[in-house]
């Protein structure tokens, strides 16, 4: 996400983007915990087939797209939550007197 796509919302319209990805985020944890049960899960059938290895590569590959996803939206998430603490926080009184 561009700084452009949020600069311009008031406040409480980054606040709700914010919660909108936290449930992004979410998701993309629920999509890693699953590729790591069902990874799990096959690896103790025992990966014996071509067709086996291929699944359990797709859903690694699918787990380290996901956290790398998770990862950068946090990185976004950052800067927003930086801009709002600046909104928030009273102007910087003057030392000149």
């Amino acid at each position: 996400m561009k700084d452009a796509d949020w600069l311009d919302k008031d406040a409480e319209a980054l606040e709700r983007l914010l919660v909108e990805r936290w449930l992004y985020r979410g998701a993309m944890l629920a999509v890693m915990l699953l590729s790591a049960i069902v990874s799990t899960y096959l690896g103790i059938q025992g990966v014996t087939t071509l067709a086996d290895m291929i699944t359990i590569g797709a859903l690694l590959a699918l787990a380290v797209t996901a956290a790398a996803v998770a990862f950068v939206m946090r990185l976004a998430d950052i800067r927003i939550h930086q801009e709002l603490r600046r909104r928030h926080s009273p102007p910087a009184r003057s030392s000149i007197k």
